[in-house]
């Protein structure tokens, strides 16, 4: 089973991807903030990641980066409702994007086109 981690300061939008996830049979984790994405890699290292690009004062493009220093293999999907923020995600390593807002069967394909690469 594959495993994800959405990062979202927003509950709700992490609760909508954990459910939509799970019900397509992904171990689904969540984080609001990096401290809370750092933490949980400790104990379950994701083979995909969701970050929104504006977590609160943190920027999702560093926290691509730093990710994928250290773990060069975890896909990354960049989210934001602007799309100024997505241009040049390939400059922080992002895999591939999702512009808010997303139809869910978007968001399944992406995921899966990405894993089907591991």
């Amino acid at each position: 089973m594959d495993k994800i981690i959405i990062v979202d300061d927003y509950p709700d939008l992490q609760e909508l991807f954990k459910t939509l996830l799970e019900l397509n049979n992904f171990e689904a984790r969540s984080a609001g903030s990096s401290m809370e994405l750092n933490t949980l890699l400790l104990s379950f290292v994701p083979d995909l990641i969701l970050l929104d690009v504006m977590l609160g004062g943190e920027s999702g493009k560093d926290i691509c980066m730093e990710v994928k220093e250290k773990h060069p293999h975890i896909f990354i999907i960049l989210i934001s409702a602007n799309p100024k923020l997505l241009a040049n995600h390939k400059e922080c390593k992002a895999d591939d994007i999702i512009e808010k807002p997303f139809d869910i069967h978007m968001v399944l394909d992406k995921v899966n086109n990405l894993l089907a690469k591991k």
